[in-house]
């Protein structure tokens, strides 16, 4: 089926991965070495319209993802406040290692301690 996804038709000159999604399908193997780039041009108009809409659509995506981003990162940084330790001060510290033969994994001990600074 990928195949005959990816072969030109001879009636429009597209693909029907072009015709659908407005551009090529990656595969695997065009992961581990970029395909060359090949301009492709299209006299059909619902594919000229379907990738402007898709430009479009992935343009509002970025700028609301750019726009979450501020508002979390700006609530994060009302909220969060650097830990400040002392000398001689106890604490905990976390060490998430399993001993060899412990069977329940959430019956061991992540913490370790108290440790003096």
């Amino acid at each position: 089926m990928s195949a005959y996804r990816m072969t030109v038709h001879k009636v429009t000159g597209l693909t029907p991965n072009m015709a659908m999604f407005g551009r090529e399908v990656m595969l695997p193997s065009s992961l581990v070495a970029k395909p060359p780039e090949e301009p492709i041009t299209s006299s059909v108009t619902f594919v000229i319209d379907l990738g402007d809409a898709l430009r479009n659509a992935h343009e509002r995506v970025r700028m609301a993802t750019k726009r979450a981003t501020r508002v979390q990162r700006k609530y994060y940084d009302e909220k969060s406040r650097q830990t400040k330790f002392q000398e001689g001060q106890l604490v905990w510290l976390f060490w998430p290692q399993l001993p060899i033969r412990q069977r329940f994994k959430k019956l061991r001990k992540l913490w370790r301690g108290p440790w003096k600074i």
